[in-house]
């Protein structure tokens, strides 16, 4: 109901705005036409009235000054030519005046048939009664002088100019007169035109405007490559369907990025275009084909289609059959089925089709078994939002946990280990939200935002602390200049030391190796972090030219109970004694564990036996006693 009402709105608003503009455009028209057609009347009573001199001769006018009589038949001749003057002119009438004890006389005039047929010829030196204060002024002056009067002939605009006579200095005048009426009748037909004109191009417009908007609409809903409907056409259907409970199914060509990459668009294109053709040759006039992505295509069906018919159609493609034959290309499919309320239908059935392709299934059908799944990407979605929140308003903050010397039972080193704090208040672990940080590309701002805050704490002390960093991080020519920059102004830099992880230094050795010198010229220190997590060589932390081994936590929490993992720690022990390099235990859970690395030769140890990690550190951590 409210968007009717908003569509009448904007008929409405629509509406007024064109009768505004037709309004302003007609009452434009009318003022420029008038001022056109007045100053073309202007012009015309000039020319009359300065004509009359002419027609009626200079002798005549000045006889008539001087008081002598004019003949009658003189007088109707040419009254006469003045009529038939005025007659081609389109001009009412056309005269001459004098002024005699203070009235105004005609000494000649035009006439018109209807003046003849009504005995209202004018006649020599009759009186003019009606004479105006403009008609008596226009004789004391020196320029032409305009009005617009009536009288007993019509509505008239009237010009009158005046002559002085250079025998006896007497003024006469010369005038003329047209009819208001017929100025009137043009400015009529003028805004008359003007109006029909600005209807007929709104209706040009309008009609040009709708041509277009269904050939736009036409065009955003079907897809350029195989001419059939695309996503906006299918959530267009979906939204406006009276239906509320239908069935879809996701197509997932496996293949298709690869045949474009190998064949180029052109051909994946005619593959999408063969195998949508396949589907609407083999469906019922009720169920609707739509290509929703470059490799995705869609199946929408009505709720009265059995779930088996549907399923059928799905799987009547036959992989064994190339779906082009020039060049020869073979597909697979793998598709995703949900049936139900069409607000979830396309969400429901993309998460069954990559349940398909994962588990490279040919078909899944949405259900109870994948809400978890579902559930956990609503999780995702909010925990995203919830980290960029924690990031714009401050809420990822360093925890650090101390690093003990065992052989001294003093903290030598605080690991800065990052942490969450939500809205509520709660403090989240890295397994929280590492994962959607990674995802979302943000680790790179979780490593400067952690360094930076680490450095304000620590300027002013003494105190070693040290930070994990990723290949990725180091991979950053920014996030590398602000880490060098930071260091330049750091006034202890050797009590810093970076933790990184064996495998993405290897993956990117040469990077790694440079970003490693440039930290280790300014004193900072660099240690391989988790250790024996995976296939570990020796040889690969020589090459990389770092000052320590920090053992992966899997492997302390087992050295009790497995003797081989026992003689591995003795042995890296052994190894890293000799090369110069400090080693660390991480996951330090218990006094058992304490003592088997006390005698694998392991003396620096760090996890919840020793200290859980906190907001604070002690500010003595170099003659601090821990056990």
């Amino acid at each position: 109901m409210l968007k009717g009402r908003v569509k009448v709105s904007w008929i409405m608003a629509g509406f007024s705005l064109f009768l505004i503009s037709l309004l302003t455009y007609v009452y434009y028209t009318y003022q420029t036409t008038r001022a056109e057609i007045m100053q073309s009347v202007d012009n015309r009573l000039l020319n009359a009235a300065t004509s009359v001199k002419h027609i009626l001769g200079e002798k005549y006018l000045i006889a008539v000054n001087q008081g002598n009589n004019v003949s009658f038949a003189d007088y109707q001749n040419k009254s006469k030519q003045l009529s038939e003057f005025a007659q081609a002119l389109d001009i009412a009438y056309v005269y001459s005046m004098i002024l005699k004890d203070g009235k105004v006389h005609f000494s000649s005039s035009s006439y018109t048939q209807d003046d003849q047929d009504n005995g209202k010829v004018t006649q020599f030196l009759d009186l003019y009664p009606e004479a105006t204060d403009a008609n008596i002024s226009a004789f004391y002056s020196t320029e032409p002088v305009f009005e617009i009067s009536s009288d007993q002939w019509g509505h008239f605009k009237t010009i009158f100019i005046p002559f002085v006579d250079p025998i006896n200095g007497k003024t006469y005048l010369t005038g003329a007169d047209i009819t208001i009426y017929n100025l009137n009748q043009q400015l009529k037909e003028s805004v008359s035109k003007a109006a029909a004109m600005a209807s007929f191009f709104f209706f040009i417009a309008i009609l040009v405007s709708t041509i277009y908007i269904y050939l736009l609409k036409r065009s955003l809903a079907t897809d350029s490559s195989t001419g059939f409907s695309n996503h906006i056409a299918l959530e267009y259907y979906i939204k406006k369907s009276n239906a509320h409970h239908m069935q879809l199914a996701v197509i997932w060509v496996n293949e298709i990025e690869d045949i474009n990459s190998f064949y180029g668009t052109e051909v994946g294109d005619k593959v999408m275009k063969n195998l949508l053709t396949h589907f609407k040759l083999r469906s019922s006039t009720n169920c609707y084909i739509y290509r929703l992505a470059t490799n995705k295509i869609v199946l929408l069906a009505p709720k009265e289609m059995s779930n088996d018919e549907f399923t059928e159609l799905v799987k009547t493609y036959n992989f064994n059959t190339p779906v082009l034959t020039d060049p020869f290309i073979y597909i697979t499919l793998c598709a995703g089925i949900a049936s139900g309320n069409k607000s979830l239908l396309l969400e429901n059935a993309h998460i069954a089709a990559l349940q398909a392709k994962e588990g490279r299934h040919s078909i899944v059908n949405y259900s109870k078994a994948l809400h978890d799944v579902k559930t956990q990407y609503q999780y995702n979605v909010e925990m995203a939002k919830e980290v960029r929140e924690a990031f714009d308003n401050n809420r990822i903050v360093p925890y650090f946990q101390p690093i003990v010397d065992t052989t001294t039972d003093k903290i030598v080193q605080y690991e800065c280990l990052a942490r969450m704090v939500t809205a509520q208040g709660e403090i989240l672990k890295p397994d929280a939200f590492l994962n959607v940080v990674t995802r979302s590309r943000m680790d790179g701002l979780l490593t400067r935002t952690i360094f930076s805050q680490c450095v304000s704490r620590f300027r002013k002390t003494s105190i070693c602390w040290s930070l994990n960093i990723t290949a990725q991080d180091m991979l950053d020519p920014n996030l590398s200049e602000f880490i060098a920059y930071e260091l330049k102004r750091y006034p202890h830099p050797g009590n810093i030391t970076l933790e990184l992880l064996e495998t993405q230094a290897i993956a990117n050795f040469s990077e790694v190796k440079a970003f490693i010198g440039m930290v280790k010229a300014k004193g900072v220190k660099v240690i391989i972090d988790d250790f024996g997590s995976g296939y570990s060589n020796i040889s690969n932390v020589l090459k990389l030219e770092v000052d320590g081994i920090k053992l992966d936590g899997a492997l302390i929490k087992q050295i009790v109970n497995d003797k081989d993992i026992y003689l591995f720690i003795e042995h890296i022990a052994s190894f890293a004694n000799q090369l110069g390099l400090k080693l660390i235990a991480e996951s330090v859970e218990n006094t058992t564990i304490v003592t088997a690395l006390k005698k694998a030769n392991v003396a620096l140890m760090q996890g919840n036996y020793f200290a859980h990690p906190a907001p604070h550190v002690n500010t003595v951590t170099e003659e601090e006693t821990v056990l």
